[in-house]
């Protein structure tokens, strides 16, 4: 069965930059071509935000860029606050989401149950 609906999540550290880039990229591309796609940031990953939102950064461009496209989600309730980001991930323009019945975590089975077919960077 074939999908129309992506959701990109991005656990990528702070050496794995160009992980954290292609989803951006990948999400981008993804929304161009007229598919629904969602990117969410999650463990680690919940650090980009704040980095990406540098006006300095090589890639702050890009991550404006898709900022503007809306589909810049959400970062992890839990992980951010975890990896004491989650200030940083909400001035970078980023919600906070988290289910309670996974302790603050993204509410992964739920976009399994939306048919979302999950891309994990």
């Amino acid at each position: 069965m074939a999908t129309n609906k992506y959701v990109i999540i991005i656990q990528a550290n702070k050496q794995d930059v160009s992980k954290a880039v292609h989803g951006l990229l990948y999400g981008q591309e993804l929304h161009e071509e007229g598919f629904e796609v969602e990117i969410l940031f999650d463990g680690l990953g919940t650090q980009w935000p704040n980095e990406f939102s540098k006006a300095d950064h090589l890639f702050n461009p890009l991550y404006k860029q898709v900022m503007k496209t809306g589909i810049i989600k959400g970062g992890c309730q839990a992980c951010s606050a975890f990896y004491e980001v989650a200030e940083e991930i909400q001035e970078a323009g980023v919600e906070l989401i988290g289910a309670e019945k996974t302790g603050g975590h993204i509410p992964f089975a739920q976009y399994m149950k939306e048919g979302f077919l999950p891309i994990i960077l």
